[in-house]
């Protein structure tokens, strides 16, 4: 009998802590052979990735020197009702460049609904450089 609960109480911990680890998705930064490099300064290369984002239906929710983060918004959705695409942009200045990252994290419950956003941001980040 003690046997039968010890392991019931084991797989519902197992449960807790996979459904735990399930809830938060965050962008995590790549490796720096998959980024673009740009031969322009930081600030430019920031100013071009906001704007890309905004072009794109994307609402900044958090920023520093070196990270942007947005969410994608589809119609009607507001940042606290969005449960879709988060995106992380990494800024690597260089002497005379910047290698940008961008990651696309999708949440466990919709992945087959979203898309990956990194070459399209990239592409978008190259139109607004030009």
């Amino acid at each position: 009998m003690f046997s039968s609960v010890k392991t019931l109480a084991v797989v519902l911990l197992f449960g807790l802590f996979t459904l735990a680890g399930c809830a938060e998705y965050i962008p995590v930064e790549p490796p720096a052979n998959t980024g673009a490099v740009f031969q322009r300064s930081l600030d430019e290369v920031q100013t071009a990735a906001r704007n890309a984002l905004t072009k794109m239906n994307f609402a900044i929710t958090k920023e520093n020197s070196q990270y942007i983060e947005g969410v994608h918004l589809k119609a009607e959705e507001t940042v606290e009702s969005n449960d879709g695409e988060l995106v992380g942009i990494w800024f690597k200045p260089r002497t005379s460049s910047v290698l940008v990252l961008i990651d696309t994290a999708k949440t466990p419950n919709d992945i087959a609904g979203q898309r990956d956003w990194e070459q399209p941001l990239l592409a978008e980040i190259m139109r607004e450089l030009q």
